[in-house]
């Protein structure tokens, strides 16, 4: 592709990096003169149809956007099988790349960071588009660290901020919210939810949830509780760990409303952040004596405690409270009374919490609620709901699913015990699969946690060869996720059927002339030394003489390269028999043997109707006699004779 122009314009420099949908690579822009950044759809998704008009998607969504944090879309075109997007060229490095190689980012560098893509998604929101994939590798930084949010490949146009995505997962594992796990209603709250993670992550160094799968970090999002940002990183304040808690709550109520509102509180923080440094720059306490700088007292009046004005005003350029005895008693008593209050604190906690029976927890999972509650009450403990619940295609509907401590382990009575409830199975409704090709279906099916199982072939004057004919269950039952629609497929509209003619022993090219007029098709040829077939004649065909197959099929010859028992050679003799298949009440199948020098072959097997006439041609090495059967009975015997 390098050195490659597209429609004459952009001439394709180097690649920049790959995706799952796209490549992207930089290019220069022939008419304007200037670096753009360019993705391609890859090669082997140009003919589907869902991936151009996905792929498509994204340049209406962003070219709907207007804002310094947004990567511009300048262009979309297609040269020939090649489908793009032409970008903003942005020279930089990605947000994945900066915690990687930083580890945490500094409190307010990270604060701005989040600033800026929280004002990327109020205009997004506000355009009525939901990102669903908001992650630090679509986070892109400039050298002065200017955030660029790309890749709206899964964005979804929106109306009123809200849509709902049926049991279809869309985003990246780790950074999206609850209900995209769910695969249920998506809204803003959701983008906002992944942010807080990204934020997350910026200032540990870390995510928030870990699994062996994709499907294991989801379902970590629905029922874990994340660690405390402090717990990894201490020196982040309390004010800022709360607004990452608030916007990764796995309830979107709890959540900021808007990112507008997320915007506002990150500028609030900043800001004291901003007013503390200039407070630390302009005064510095000490003690009882705060110090103040000559320039903030120019031209201004200091009075005295009593309220006249000061005749020196160096005397006030230090000022000193001063101490009475009767504060030294009034911290005394406070000390004594914290003292106090902590230790009965502490005793309370201890005979609470601390002085209570170790005891093993049950096992309850797949338990009903019920039963749990009983066999959690028989140690002395209690459950704990995590959430409303996860759908399940093994455990029924009212049982446990999961429970935090694991059975097995031993607690402390006071402990709660957390569970999770299956909903049981999904139950979604068969999509319409008819008239569409294996591989449309998959798409479809797989977006609903589907899947194809038996696929039986027909013939259909109806519906074209590679089309679904029909399926079980039929389209609208209800099924429950991972199910199979078994389908039956066409095979095209039936074919005429002819009987396959009887050429052993012909030369190759009468043969060859004999299929053709009988419209068939030659297959493969193969040369061997035969028993009963002289040099260039055919010794076996791929069809039974006699076998009707459809008209335009391909039957695979054999050709002989004479015979293997060249010694009595001299001797062979060319025979053609012939046989009248006697009458009777069914379709019946005969067999002709040869039997001589060169041994027992069957020359002739096949099904027959009363009265057919059979006629076989076969050469063989000295006395020859031949055996023919009916049904697997011997009727008839003899010599072959001259």
């Amino acid at each position: 592709m390098l050195g490659k122009v597209l429609n004459e314009r952009y001439k394709i420099l180097k690649e920049l990096g790959k995706g799952g949908m796209a490549i992207v690579f930089e290019a220069q822009d022939l008419l304007l003169d200037r670096k753009v950044a360019l993705k391609m759809l890859r090669p082997e998704y140009v003919n589907d149809r869902d991936f151009v008009k996905r792929f498509r998607h994204e340049a209406k969504a962003v070219a709907r956007l207007s804002h310094p944090n947004v990567v511009n879309i300048f262009d979309i075109g297609q040269d020939q099988d090649y489908q793009y997007l032409v970008m903003e060229d942005i020279e930089g490095k990605n947000l994945k790349d900066l915690i990687k190689e930083r580890g945490n980012l500094d409190v307010v560098e990270a604060l701005n960071i989040a600033k800026q893509i929280s004002a990327a998604l109020v205009v997004a929101h506000r355009n009525n588009i939901i990102h669903c994939d908001i992650k630090p590798h679509n986070i892109l930084l400039t050298d002065d660290k200017q955030v660029k949010v790309t890749d709206f490949g899964i964005a979804r146009a929106v109306t009123s901020t809200t849509m709902t995505i049926t049991d279809t997962i869309v985003g990246s594992a780790h950074y999206f919210s609850p209900e995209q796990a769910r695969g249920g209603e998506i809204k803003a709250r959701s983008d906002l939810y992944s942010l807080g993670i990204v934020l997350y992550e910026m200032l540990t160094g870390e995510v928030p949830f870990k699994g062996d799968s994709p499907i294991s970090v989801a379902l970590k999002h629905i029922q874990e509780t994340p660690k405390k940002p402090t717990l990894i990183n201490p020196d982040i304040p309390s004010n800022i760990e709360k607004l990452v808690i608030r916007a990764i709550a796995k309830d979107p109520a709890e959540r900021f409303i808007t990112a507008e509102n997320m915007e506002n509180e990150i500028e609030s923080i900043l800001c004291d952040y901003s007013n503390k440094s200039l407070l630390n720059r302009d005064s510095i306490e000490h003690g009882d004596t705060m110090v103040i700088k000559k320039s903030e007292l120019k031209n201004s009046k200091l009075e005295n405690r009593n309220g006249k004005k000061a005749k020196n005003e160096k005397k006030y350029l230090t000022y000193n409270e001063p101490k009475s005895t009767s504060s030294w008693v009034k911290w005394l008593v406070l000390v004594f009374a914290m003292i106090m209050i902590a230790t009965i604190g502490i005793f309370i906690f201890y005979r609470t919490y601390m002085d209570v029976p170790v005891v093993e927890v049950p096992d309850m999972i797949g338990m009903n609620i019920k039963d749990a509650r009983k066999e959690a009450a028989q140690v002395g403990l209690q459950l704990e709901m995590q959430n409303e619940g996860v759908h399940h295609p093994e455990i029924a509907e009212g049982n446990i699913l999961s429970q935090y401590p694991l059975g097995g382990e031993r607690v402390r009575q006071t402990r709660s015990v957390r569970i999770t409830i299956s909903l049981g199975p999904t139950i979604l409704t068969a999509p319409d699969l008819t008239g569409l090709t294996i591989r449309e279906a998959n798409v479809i099916l797989d977006n609903q946690k589907l899947s194809l199982g038996n696929i039986e072939e027909e013939y259909s004057d109806s519906i074209p060869e590679g089309r679904i004919i029909s399926q079980l269950p039929e389209s609208g039952e209800e099924v429950g996720a991972e199910n199979q629609i078994n389908i039956v497929l066409s095979k095209g509209a039936l074919p005429l059927m002819i009987e396959v003619p009887n050429i052993l022993g012909l030369e190759k090219e009468d043969a060859v002339s004999l299929l053709e007029k009988n419209n068939f098709n030659l297959g493969q040829m193969n040369q061997k030394k035969t028993k009963r077939f002289l040099n260039n004649q055919v010794a076996e065909q791929s069809y039974d003489p006699g076998t009707k197959i459809p008209e335009g099929s391909k039957i695979d010859l054999t050709i002989s390269s004479g015979l293997i028992n060249t010694e009595n050679a001299v001797l062979h003799k060319s025979f053609t028999m012939k046989y009248y298949v006697p009458s009777g009440s069914r379709e019946q199948t005969v067999e002709i043997v040869i039997i001589d020098n060169n041994g027992r072959d069957t020359l002739y097997k096949s099904q027959h109707n009363p009265g057919d006439n059979i006629s076989v041609y076969f050469n063989s090495v000295g006395p020859t006699r031949y055996e023919i059967y009916i049904n697997n009975q011997l009727v008839e015997q003899g010599k072959v004779t001259d």
